[in-house]
């Protein structure tokens, strides 16, 4: 997938340095940034879903948009966290949820979308869908982290996803997602290609990111209450960060669907907000920086590391021989 900031450095896709040198740091940094919540600011890209017609047409209809969409960001977010911070156990269970709860989704528009047929579990929709997350956080990783990774680093930190979301893949041959990251871009390329279009649904709600009311979710009547005359303040201003940061990591074809028209100005705005989240990436410790789950599945891991770290080499020496504690 070629993002705004691949386009203006004239880098075609795939024409990454290739390598076999895989930085452990790094995927281990890649990891941290799927469960942070600095990945929100750009969290407009994935309104590349709802270009496809039949989605769009699904998500009209159900009024999932019209109802509270801070609170579909967070039911979303959240299922995301899971499938990539999950025990593999609660990672299957998410998946068989997700694929229960939309097999009633499926009927035909209204509106602009009169004329399409959807259903939330059609291998296009439910794979698009998928592709789409998966690549939002390819796409978002430099922006947010300053690092710069290496292809074979891009193909390792795919797979690791691809694994993830493996629960979610329909049993049909069309609902696996694809094997490679080579294979995910020629595919996200080939939908904006011939399926992707714009609407004035997609117009209007990509517009609307700087009117988002407060979740209704995880938040007390009271606290919500509060918060209110505060966030009719500051949604102006956030919205217009957010519209700026993930049109700059869209697709181009995809980002100018949106209706959202890029000024030069952008770029001197989107490069402040790229310094201010990187500063804010290195300076901040991870208890504040990362979601509760992945912070508390780091956590768990490390206790594990010091478990191990003080275990016997082997049973089979005498105490004198192998050190430590005799037991």
């Amino acid at each position: 997938m070629v993002t705004q900031a691949a386009s203006r450095a004239g880098h075609p896709r795939g024409s990454s340095r290739q390598t076999t040198d895989v930085r452990p740091e790094v995927i281990a940094e890649f990891r941290k940034h799927t469960g942070s919540v600095l990945a929100g600011i750009f969290g407009g890209a994935a309104f590349d879903q709802v270009a496809l017609p039949p989605v769009a047409a699904a998500v009209d209809r159900t009024g999932r948009f019209a109802e509270n969409f801070a609170d579909r960001a967070v039911r979303s977010g959240f299922s995301a966290l899971l499938a990539v911070w999950g025990d593999a156990a609660d990672r299957a269970e998410e998946a068989r949820w997700l694929k229960m709860r939309h097999r009633d989704v499926r009927g035909r528009g209204t509106g602009d979308y009169s004329d399409v047929r959807y259903s939330a579990l059609d291998p296009d929709n439910w794979k698009w869908i998928a592709v789409s997350g998966m690549m939002l956080a390819l796409n978002t990783f430099t922006f947010c982290t300053g690092t710069e990774w290496r292809r074979s680093e891009q193909e390792a930190a795919y797979q690791m996803v691809r694994e993830s979301f493996a629960d979610l893949e329909l049993e049909s041959r069309a609902g696996k997602l694809p094997d490679t990251l080579a294979d995910a871009e020629e595919y996200y390329d080939n939908m904006v290609e011939t399926r992707l279009a714009s609407t004035p649904f997609l117009v209007e709600q990509f517009a609307g990111l700087n009117r988002l009311p407060l979740p209704t979710l995880l938040l007390p009547p009271g606290a919500r209450t509060a918060l209110t005359p505060l966030w009719w303040m500051v949604r102006p201003v956030a919205g217009h960060v957010v519209q700026v940061c993930s049109s700059k990591a869209m697709n181009p074809r995809v980002q100018a669907m949106t209706g959202y028209r890029l000024k030069r100005r952008h770029d001197a705005e989107f490069a402040l907000y790229v310094a201010t989240l990187q500063a804010i990436w290195r300076i901040l410790p991870d208890w504040m920086l990362l979601a509760p789950l992945a912070y508390n599945r780091l956590q768990y891991e490390k206790l594990v590391r010091m478990h191990r770290s003080v275990s016997l080499g082997t049973f089979a020496a005498p105490p004198h021989e192998r050190g430590g504690c005799p037991v």
